[in-house]
């Protein structure tokens, strides 16, 4: 195996604390993490990942470091484009936290960028390995439910103004840049990046779309959504295929609904988060159960019986592994061979052109029709 790659994180935030330095120490044979650019130099990156690391303050100083190979962009959304632009420019290869960028021509300068430089940029898109999602992926693909019709999945939360979930605790009171409409490009940007990529994952794009988009919090940031999104009819089917992808952050339900699929031989339902993210901050990234979930979270299944009864079934739930993007990450980068990559940035770009396309259904609210609007 090649010599770990040695990285560099910007950014101190969650980002980092709940998901990336925990993800990448989880993996010491492919990452080893030097550098952590810290803007405001108050002391959290050394908190986080102990006294070892090397902290610096811009991002000239990480770029400057010729012993760093890649870069970890965990920083705010609107400042991906430029740090990921800078980094593939100074010869490194780059993995940007989703968004790629807030534009479908950022993203497509940036992977052009990288094609030409020789250089790696991944996207985490981690959700792709979601043990809920991999489920619904293997029930589609195994035609368990027959034909589906109905694919729902929602992103929901309960969470109220001036309430910035922290790791596992929902206490902090402070405003976050995320709720700053300067700053923030929405909840479709945010979590629509996610769910609609399992969306594409599945389905392609799609013939028809239409968006909404709304505050509910009185930061002036659009943080819900809800798309609708319509396919022709699945092989075996007569009926096109309907699908929903939606964020409420104003959503007391519990558990929160996750998917609803409706199909020609049964249905599915899930509840529940994934609890990856959950796991990490608890520090379990290691443990055996790590990406597991407990028979009481798992969906239901239910299925026509021949004499047209219904029959339910628990489903067990796949299990998921967030570690596997940074696993893809280190191959591609040894072997300098972005195909190595599950996530690919041209289907990142195709994502990004979906939801632009939301924005512009929500913004002249009406569908918008493939061969016609796109």
């Amino acid at each position: 195996m090649p010599a770990p790659i040695k990285t560099a994180i910007l950014g101190t935030g969650i980002a980092l604390n709940h998901l990336h330095w925990p993800l990448l120490g989880s993996l010491p044979d492919m990452f080893e993490v030097t550098t952590v650019m810290e803007r405001k130099m108050a002391g959290v990156a050394k908190s986080v990942c102990g006294d070892k690391i090397d902290v610096v303050a811009t991002l000239d100083e990480v770029l400057a470091n010729k012993a760093v190979e890649l870069v970890v962009v965990t920083t705010s959304d609107k400042t991906h484009f430029d740090y990921c632009k800078r980094s593939l420019r100074a010869g490194k290869h780059v993995f940007s936290e989703k968004p790629l960028t807030y534009s479908s021509v950022e993203s497509e300068e940036l992977e052009k960028l990288a094609r030409e430089a020789g250089k790696i940029l991944g996207v985490f898109q981690c959700r792709r390995w979601d043990g809920d999602y991999l489920t619904v992926k293997r029930l589609i693909e195994s035609n368990t439910l027959g034909p589906i019709c109905s694919y729902e999945v929602f992103y929901d939360f309960y969470r109220p103004a001036d309430v910035v979930l922290e790791g596992a605790n929902n206490t902090t009171t402070e405003v976050h840049w995320k709720d700053d409409p300067a700053q923030n490009g929405g909840g479709i940007y945010a979590t629509g990046t996610h769910i609609i990529d399992q969306v594409w994952c599945l389905f392609g794009f799609p013939e028809k779309i239409l968006g909404r988009v709304w505050g509910v919090r009185g930061h002036g940031v659009d943080d819900c959504f809800d798309c609708y999104f319509m396919y022709p009819a699945r092989p075996g089917s007569i009926v096109p295929l309907f699908v929903r992808a939606t964020t409420n952050w104003i959503s007391p339900l519990d558990p929160q609904p996750k998917f609803v699929i409706k199909a020609s031989k049964g249905g599915f339902v899930k509840h529940y988060e994934d609890d990856q993210w959950f796991a990490l901050d608890r520090g379990e990234v290691n443990s055996p159960s790590y990406g597991t979930e407990p028979e009481t979270k798992w969906g239901t299944a239910t299925l026509v019986q021949p004499d047209g009864s219904f029959k339910n079934e628990k489903i067990p739930t796949e299990r998921g592994d967030y570690r596997q993007v940074y696993r893809e990450l280190a191959e591609s980068i040894w072997a300098n061979d972005p195909s190595k990559n599950t996530v690919q940035v041209s289907v990142v770009i195709e994502v990004l052109k979906i939801i632009e396309l939301s924005l512009r259904s929500a913004k002249e609210n009406r569908w918008l029709i493939k061969g016609v609007d796109y």
